[in-house]
């Protein structure tokens, strides 16, 4: 083979994909209903803490120092723009797999798992925008003006990337439908580990020290804390650091999802599926 045909077929191989990509976006936003529920809770949610800790007074203190109140604020708010903008495929392949539906799917010229990351990357680009402009409103009207304006633009750059990395991992959990059938337990556990070993609420820093080692050794940190706490003046990883990790985790996410869908077609291979 030529190195243009070469070039041809990878081009042609790519926008599958991209089409993929188109159909995910165009999914997302023939269901505006979902986006304003998030939205709506989004909103809800920076409002009751915004409260809560205006009734409480000083936040607490840390690694990042002494946290006011609009500061925790737009930590709160770039956390949850970032979890609230992660496609959630594990509910697209659970029902994918109580459907029947991954026999035919895997029989496509493309792989099952590249689409459906594919699909949740067009749907991140429709509802990731939006989200953060409601998120930043909600920010600005709870917490007032950020602390550091500019450090905003990192977040998201690298709050994307998070979510994306943030979608395999949940690819994974889908996966496990093949052997469970319902993944809402799974769901459940890694939503609670997100709560304390991600910093969804509060940063890593106001735990205790034990929590703190032990989230490190885990992807959570760097999904939701680790991009959040540079609206603080110390955040908690580094830039350099923070970009390491999330490639780091996200490659052991697909290695993950790889062994697993494996494991999953085997099964279907046994069983006639």
């Amino acid at each position: 083979m030529t190195t243009s045909s070469a070039a041809t077929a990878n081009a042609r191989h790519l926008a599958k994909y991209g089409a993929f990509i188109r159909v995910g976006f165009a999914e997302a936003r023939a269901e505006p209903g979902e986006l304003y529920a998030r939205a709506a809770f989004l909103v809800v949610i920076l409002g009751v803490f915004s409260a809560l800790w205006r009734a409480v007074g000083a936040v607490g203190t840390g690694g990042t120092g002494t946290a006011d109140r609009g500061t925790m604020v737009w930590y709160l708010a770039m956390t949850e723009w970032m979890l609230m903008s992660a496609p959630q495929l594990h509910f697209d392949i659970e029902a994918d797999v109580r459907r029947g539906d991954v026999a035919h799917q895997i029989a496509r010229p493309a792989s099952y798992l590249a689409s459906h990351v594919a699909r949740g990357i067009g749907a991140l680009g429709f509802r990731a925008p939006l989200l953060l402009v409601v998120a930043c409103g909600a920010g600005a009207a709870f917490g007032g003006r950020p602390a550091h304006p500019v450090t905003l633009a990192g977040i998201v750059g690298i709050g994307i990337a998070a979510a994306i990395s943030m979608s395999v991992w949940y690819e994974s959990i889908g996966l496990l439908a093949f052997w469970l059938g319902d993944i809402a337990p799974v769901y459940w556990i890694w939503q609670k580990l997100t709560f304390v070993l991600g910093g969804l609420l509060l940063p890593l820093t106001f735990y205790p020290s034990l929590v703190i080692h032990i989230a490190m050794l885990t992807p959570f940190p760097a999904l939701l804390t680790g991009p959040a706490s540079f609206v603080f003046v110390h955040p908690l990883i580094g830039a350099a650091e923070l970009i390491t990790l999330l490639v780091f985790w996200f490659c052991i996410a697909c290695v993950a999802a790889t062994l697993l869908f494996r494991r999953a077609t085997r099964i279907l291979q046994v069983n006639g599926g």
